[in-house]
């Protein structure tokens, strides 16, 4: 893989998880990338001795240089995905890991004509929107009590999550109900239970 595709896959999964989490860290690039440990810790430092991450402790965090960087690359990740949607009919659950190749190959000045062809989406299949500057009113799973909410997006697409999601039909939009006791349960037609982890990740109105 070449430099400036490592560079944007290593952007967009700190985007994620910062846009999921809070921030990144080492393990969780790792796992998503598939990468070695030691590979991500030296390309982590690359990323900070030209200004693009800082950390505290073992928090990665996105610098504003790293921002700027970013935002494109989240852009054309998300307008792949519907394209792989709509065009290709790639399963909903596996959008965000089949579209790697794409996203790459397309320039950021084509862009708006993408989005314009494919009926000027506002958000992602996942419920993320197109413009990663525009900012959503919701929270996460994690975060609220029990009680009738509406799925909102999701900001950390691991197709394990996606998955959970697809079997019961809660996707972006759907009215589902979320119990917490000793496991934190998603009620839609039918239920699944997630983790603390995943349960961050899964934003809701």
């Amino acid at each position: 893989m070449n430099f400036k595709n490592n560079l944007e896959d290593y952007l967009k999964e700190i985007y994620n998880n910062i846009d999921a989490f809070g921030s990144a860290n080492e393990s969780m690039i790792s796992k998503r990338l598939k990468v070695s440990m030691p590979t991500v810790s030296e390309y982590i430092d690359k990323l900070r001795n030209r200004g693009l991450v800082k950390s505290i402790g073992r928090d990665i965090l996105l610098t504003d240089k790293g921002l700027k960087l970013a935002y494109p690359v989240i852009k054309r990740h998300r307008v792949a995905e519907v394209m792989a949607l709509k065009i290709f009919e790639v399963p909903w659950e596996e959008t965000d890991s089949e579209v790697m190749d794409l996203e790459h190959a397309i320039n950021d000045k084509y862009v708006p004509y993408v989005i314009k062809n494919l009926g000027n989406p506002e958000k992602c299949p996942h419920g993320n929107p197109i413009d990663p500057n525009e900012k959503i009113n919701d929270k996460s799973i994690f975060s609220v009590e029990s009680g009738n909410y509406k799925i909102s997006r999701i900001t950390y697409e691991d197709i394990s999550i996606l998955k959970k999601l697809v079997e019961i039909n809660a996707l972006p939009g759907s009215e589902v109900r979320i119990e917490k006791n000793d496991t934190i349960n998603i009620i839609c037609h039918g239920y699944v239970s997630i983790s603390p982890k995943e349960a961050m990740a899964i934003k809701v109105f």
